[in-house]
């Protein structure tokens, strides 16, 4: 009972000197993480390229009818079609009209790389993306693949429809979505903080000296029988 209470004030002594030197070096992790954060910050804004990321939106429908109750099968008929279009969206074919119209010089698999299709949650409306230093040519690669894409799916696939839900553009407000600034910048600061703490932990961890007389007793678990205090000779009158 005695050693489990002995422990228990060992171990709140040991996080109260810890909390005390943190604290008494508190300027230097403050520093530290302004330091941390800065340089985040500089690397984020020079040396990361800023990404645009462009979307569009199309809605599949297999039906042939213009009723209005829709069928829990054409529902799931939909978003099977649905999947397929993300498939032909990429088609060979699509991907050369698209290279002919920019006139860019790329190859099929770097192209369909550069190019995002999916679903929308459970829905049949497929979402087209495209992730660009160049936003005008993420909005513009985009268009193309919609553009020619749409007579494909119908040819290939007896849809009753392919329809624009929401035309290109650009996703944050027209703003890059990478690099994240704020995210980055604090993520410095909080590495310049742990870094800083962490040195500060493991210099007094590997600093063997004696300071006070507690040090002798906690370290050697011997009693301190006296102290020899250090005199300055001046005040000898020498």
């Amino acid at each position: 009972m005695n050693e489990n209470v002995n422990n228990q004030e060992e171990y709140t002594i040991d996080l109260m000197l810890l909390f005390g030197l943190l604290r008494k070096h508190l300027i230097f992790i403050i520093i530290a993480g302004i330091i941390g954060g800065g340089l985040a910050f500089s690397v984020t804004k020079y040396l990361i390229p800023e990404k645009y990321k462009a979307t569009a939106t199309v809605i599949i429908n297999n039906r042939a009818t213009d009723s209005q109750y829709i069928y829990p099968s054409e529902i799931q008929s939909s978003q099977d079609l649905a999947e397929l279009y993300s498939i032909i969206i990429k088609a060979d074919g699509v991907l050369e009209q698209v290279k002919a119209d920019m006139g860019i010089d790329i190859s099929n698999e770097d192209l369909k790389k550069s190019i995002d299709v999916g679903l929308v949650g459970d829905t049949q409306v497929v979402e087209i993306s495209c992730v660009s230093t160049n936003p005008e040519y993420a909005l513009d690669l985009v268009a193309k693949f919609v553009e020619y894409s749409k007579p494909m799916i119908l040819e290939k696939v007896e849809a009753g429809s392919v329809k624009d839900l929401n035309e290109p553009a650009l996703s944050n407000n027209g703003y890059p979505v990478s690099p994240n600034k704020k995210k980055n910048t604090a993520v410095g600061a909080m590495g310049g903080f742990v870094l800083a703490a962490a040195f500060i932990i493991l210099r007094e961890m590997l600093d063997t000296k004696f300071k006070t007389e507690a040090d002798v007793a906690n370290t050697l678990g011997v009693p301190v029988l006296g102290v020899i205090p250090f005199v300055e000779r001046k005040e000898f009158g020498e």
